[in-house]
């Protein structure tokens, strides 16, 4: 993904306009894609700015996901009322002009919600607006969504696959994690009440929001996004470090909030039931997180993030540990 890669690209996909790439720089984000900001100026004078997302080497990829599942989904969400995104323009499906399958969108000029918080606003204010842009996902109407997304045929089976997820990592580690496979028998026997599904973001931090002057924020990295239940949303964004963190010091405040735009009662969504989805809502991360820590042990290289890898791995574990012993033996006491 560099200047002489995209200039070829665009060569071909807007034989029309002259395109003449002026740059195209990697930039910081994200641990799953390699991400290049690149400027184009056009044959009538007027310049664009892309995002340019593709898939890493993979001997130094941590996350895994499909760039075509990606840019359908993309195609399915970018004209809906209830949220925005930046526009997707452009996609190498093979990878054959920008050296890795690559999804091209247009560059929003704004800064990130984290960022934004980093600079001390209103705190109660911006756990408003954070509670505001995940409902303005998770309240859009399936409907409204192409069929061609995949959508589980009930609550109960979309549950069950992501059990499978744990399923599959307690196997392809020979039975041999005791904390994994505790707290997948807690987890099951703690159901909670069913809830409708929604659209489920699946890395959902402020770091992914973008808020720019006077027009709406946009929601971005849809990579790991499903039809699903969207508890699995709050139970991610539990785990994330980055300060100040929204959700606490006050629990009862946010799910309150998120509660009166979404619907939900108490007894679907509260601070224990949002802490019995941490494990949920991650572990479609904590699978290649855990995958690529075994390589680590195993040799393979990694660079810096085989140290990241398995700090990773004993975070988690930790994590879930907790979660699972405060979970009842029987289901006796409802969360």
């Amino acid at each position: 993904m560099n200047v002489e890669r995209f200039q070829a690209f665009l060569d071909v996909v807007e034989p029309d306009r002259g395109a003449t790439v002026l740059s195209a720089v990697p930039i910081a984000g994200g641990y799953s894609r390699d991400t290049v900001i690149a400027e184009v100026q056009w044959s009538d004078g007027s310049t664009e700015r892309f995002v340019l997302r593709g898939d890493p080497p993979e001997d130094m990829s941590v996350f895994r996901s499909d760039r075509d599942r990606e840019w359908e989904l993309l195609q399915a969400i970018k004209d809906l009322g209830n949220f925005r995104i930046p526009r997707p323009r452009y996609y190498d499906a093979t990878g054959e002009y920008l050296g890795c399958k690559c999804i091209v969108s247009e560059a929003i000029e704004s800064t990130s919600m984290q960022k934004y918080l980093d600079t001390g606003p209103d705190f109660e204010q911006s756990r408003a607006d954070f509670v505001d842009i995940v409902t303005s996902a998770h309240t859009t109407p399936l409907d409204e969504i192409d069929p061609r997304i995949a959508r589980p045929a009930s609550w109960a089976e979309h549950i069950e696959g992501v059990f499978a997820i744990f399923d599959r990592l307690i196997a392809s580690m020979g039975e041999a994690d005791p904390i994994l496979r505790y707290t997948l028998r807690k987890l099951r026997m703690n159901m909670p009440a069913e809830v409708p599904m929604t659209l489920v973001h699946g890395d959902l931090q402020p770091g992914n929001f973008l808020l720019s002057e006077g027009v709406e924020p946009h929601i971005i990295d849809w990579e790991f996004a499903k039809i699903g239940d969207p508890r699995l949303d709050i139970g991610y964004y539990l785990q994330i470090p980055m300060p100040p963190h929204l959700y606490y010091p006050d629990p009862e405040a946010f799910l309150e909030l998120y509660r009166s735009k979404t619907g939900l009662t108490e007894h679907q969504l509260n601070p224990a039931i949002a802490e019995y989805f941490l494990p949920l809502g991650t572990i479609h991360l904590v699978e290649d997180i855990f995958v690529g820590a075994e390589a680590v042990a195993r040799g393979e290289h990694r660079g810096i993030m085989g140290t990241f890898l398995m700090l990773a791995a004993a975070h988690f574990h930790d994590l879930y540990l907790n979660i699972a012993l405060k979970l009842p033996t029987r289901q006796e006491t409802a969360l």
